[in-house]
C-alpha cells in the first residue's frame, strides 16, 4: 500500500453503520422471452454472415407477410423509415403528423429526426385509446398530413376510426392544426398486437417497433407493412440498407414461437383476471373481440391507493411501475388529464412467457392480502388524479 494511504481493519468496516438496502426484485416486471432456439439462432447467423445479410432480411419479411398476408419491409431505423414515408408521400419539413402520448418514443424522436411536428391527442385514462382531435404543438402550424392510431397495451381500437374528426380546445399557447383538404394517411401502430385481430390492420400502413419491452424482443429496426403492394416496394427502393443478419434471424426464431408465447401470457393473464380488488381497483378490459396481453396493469381508485399497493409489491421483492414506462415529450403549456391519471393511477403486472407458475401465484397471493388489509384500514375514495 502506498505512503499516505490508510489501512482500515475489516473490523472496523463491519462496525460503520450502513444505509437499509432495498429489498431485491425476485420477480421483474419485464423479463425477455428467450429461449435456447433464440439463441442458436442468432448465434448460426453470427458464425454465417454477422453484418448485413439480404437473405436473412427477406427471412424475415417473409415472415411477417405470411402472418399479416400483405407486403412487408423492414428498416434498420425508425429514421429512415418514417423519412422513406415522407418522401414517398410528398410531405414537407414542418407538416403534421397526430399522435397520442402512448406512442413509443422511437417513433417521436424518428419524426423530429425528418422535421415533421407531432400534434398530440389526450388518451383515456382506463383504455389507453386516443381521444379527440389533435392538439397542436406551442410553435408550428403545418397541415396534418398522417394520424398515429395505435392499440396501447394489446388492447384493440375499436374499428378503424382514426379520431381526428371531434377536436377540443388544446389550451393556453396551443392552436389547433388543421385538417387538409384529403383524408390524413393513417398510419396503424402495431406492436403491441403482433397478430392479426378482428378489425385491425384497417391503416394504410402498419408499423411495427421492435425495439423496448416487446412480445418480439429483436431489439434493433422496425417493420412497415401494407396490402398496397407498390407502396411497399417503393419503401424498399428509399431503404439504405435492412436490419443486421443477427437481429433477422433472432426475429425468424421469435416469430414462429409467437403463439405459444401468446398462449403463456393469455394464460397468465386470465389469473390475474382473477384477482379480487375488494374496490381499490378495476381490471383491464378484454376486448370486445379479444387482445393481446402486451401488459397487465390495474387501474386503481385513485393515486394514493395505487401508490400503496406499488410499494408494498415493490417490498415483497416483485417489479411494478405504471405503464407508460417513458416520459412523454409534450410541449409546454399542453396539460392531458387522461395521461395524467393513467401515470397516477395505473399499475402494470409482471406479465411475460417466462414468468413461473409459482411466480404468478405469488404476485396474486400477495395482491389479495394487500387488498384485505388496506381496505379494512383506508377511509373513503377520493379523487386526487387531476393534474395539478
Amino acid at each position: 500500500m502506498g505512503s499516505g494511504a490508510v489501512s482500515v481493519p475489516w473490523r472496523e468496516i463491519d462496525r460503520q453503520p450502513m444505509p437499509s438496502p432495498r429489498p431485491p426484485v425476485t420477480i421483474p416486471l419485464y423479463r425477455p422471452d428467450f429461449t435456447g432456439d433464440d439463441a442458436r439462432a442468432c448465434l448460426s447467423q453470427l458464425a454465417r454472415a454477422p453484418f448485413v445479410d439480404a437473405g436473412a432480411a427477406r427471412a424475415w419479411e417473409a415472415g411477417w407477410e405470411r402472418l399479416w398476408e400483405r407486403r412487408a419491409v423492414a428498416f434498420a431505423s425508425h429514421d429512415e423509415a418514417l423519412g422513406a414515408v415522407k418522401g414517398l408521400f410528398g410531405w414537407r419539413s414542418g407538416d403534421v403528423v397526430a399522435v397520442d402520448p402512448l406512442l413509443d418514443p422511437a417513433w417521436i424522436e424518428a419524426l423530429e429526426a425528418n422535421w415533421l411536428h407531432a400534434a398530440w391527442r389526450d388518451v383515456d385514462p382506463v383504455t389507453g385509446w386516443a381521444l379527440g382531435g389533435p392538439l397542436a404543438r406551442a410553435e408550428g402550424s403545418g397541415v396534418t398530413r398522417a394520424v398515429v392510431t395505435h392499440h396501447p397495451f394489446g388492447l384493440p381500437v375499436p374499428g378503424p376510426d382514426s379520431g381526428v374528426e371531434a377536436r377540443h380546445d388544446a389550451g393556453d399557447g396551443a392552436r389547433q392544426v388543421g385538417l387538409p383538404d384529403t383524408a390524413p394517411v393513417i398510419l396503424e401502430e402495431i406492436s403491441a398486437i403482433v397478430h392479426p385481430l378482428p378489425g385491425i390492420g384497417q391503416g394504410r400502413i402498419q408499423m411495427v417497433n421492435l425495439e423496448g419491452p416487446r412480445i418480439l424482443p429483436v431489439g434493433v429496426g422496425c417493420v412497415l407493412l401494407s396490402t398496397d403492394e407498390p407502396l411497399i416496394e417503393a419503401l424498399r427502393k428509399r431503404r439504405s440498407r435492412p436490419p443486421g443478419g443477427p437481429a433477422c434471424a433472432l426475429g425468424c426464431a421469435l416469430l414462429a414461437s409467437l403463439p405459444g408465447r401468446l398462449e403463456r401470457r393469455a394464460e397468465l393473464a386470465g389469473r390475474y383476471l382473477a384477482l379480487r380488488l375488494r374496490g381499490l381497483g378495476t381490471l383491464p378490459a378484454q376486448g370486445a373481440h379479444g387482445r393481446t396481453w402486451e401488459l397487465f396493469h390495474l387501474m386503481m381508485r385513485d393515486a394514493r391507493t395505487c401508490s400503496a399497493l406499488r410499494h408494498f409489491l415493490q417490498r415483497s421483492g416483485i417489479g411494478c411501475a405504471t405503464p407508460v414506462w417513458f416520459a412523454p415529450r409534450l410541449p409546454q403549456g399542453i396539460l392531458l388529464p387522461g395521461l395524467h391519471a393513467l401515470q397516477t393511477r395505473a399499475l402494470a403486472l409482471p406479465l411475460h412467457a417466462a414468468l413461473t407458475n409459482p411466480e404468478s401465484k405469488r404476485i396474486v397471493n400477495r395482491i389479495h392480502r394487500w387488498a384485505e388489509r388496506y381496505g379494512r384500514s383506508q377511509p373513503p375514495p377520493h379523487d386526487d388524479a387531476s393534474p395539478p
